[in-house]
């Protein structure tokens, strides 16, 4: 089966099941079995969550590869998705292009990553009102917000601990320290790029994406979009 027939048949078939472009832009079919999820959405709400969580609990076996095209979305949900990938015994995260802030959180609990030629992860540190959590000011303009703040920065932040310590088992606590600060956006803006080198040099197991997946978030996009 050449590229464009596999493809095609992704794009066709019951792979397609669960989130994103598929269900938002046109009728939601039944789920069908497939290790294969798509996570092309713009942002991952509830509903999106939901959808990837039916879908995952379909699956047959303990296998499941997650296509992640997202800029990231809501904290809860994007955990709950992060959650259910930590439970599969064999796990894979493919990003042909972007899976930014909570996508990013997402694809470092699979247990494999993938990553397109010039795809980028990002900072997954809580943003609340538009602004980081960390730089909420505490005064009385934002009241409880600030205290909000600082409860997801520390969540969070224990999160990704926890996922980083799981992905890098051998790892020094300097060298997961650096990663911890690269994940919670310490020297950096929260939507600055991360890409594969980067990920490689912080001691993260990273594979190339084939192009067949890039093909399939394209071919979703511009059907759905």
């Amino acid at each position: 089966m050449n590229r464009t027939t596999l493809v095609t048949a992704l794009i066709t078939g019951s792979a397609l099941v669960g989130a994103g472009y598929f269900l938002t832009r046109g009728p939601r079919p039944r789920a069908l079995p497939s290790k294969v999820i798509p996570i092309v959405t713009p942002v991952i709400d509830v509903g999106v969550a939901e959808d990837v969580l039916t879908a995952m609990a379909g699956l047959p076996g303990d296998d499941v590869t997650v296509v992640l095209h997202t800029s990231g979305g809501c904290v809860t949900s994007c955990v709950m998705i992060a959650n259910a990938l930590r439970e599969f015994e064999t796990s894979t995260a493919i990003v042909p292009y972007m899976a930014l802030s909570g996508g990013t959180l997402i694809a470092l609990n699979a247990k494999q990553l993938q990553m397109g030629g010039s795809a980028s992860l990002s900072a997954v540190d809580p943003i609340i009102a538009g602004q980081r959590a960390r730089h909420l000011p505490d005064d009385d303009k934002w009241k409880g917000l600030h205290a909000l703040g600082q409860e997801y920065e520390a969540a969070i932040g224990e999160y990704v601990r926890e996922t980083l310590e799981a992905r890098l088992p051998d790892a020094s606590e300097a060298d997961l320290q650096r990663a911890i600060e690269v994940f919670m956006g310490q020297h950096a803006p929260h939507e600055w790029p991360i890409r594969r080198p980067e990920v490689a040099g912080l001691g993260l197991p990273v594979s190339p994406a084939t192009r067949m997946w890039a093909d399939m978030v394209d071919a979703l996009r511009r059907r759905w979009w």
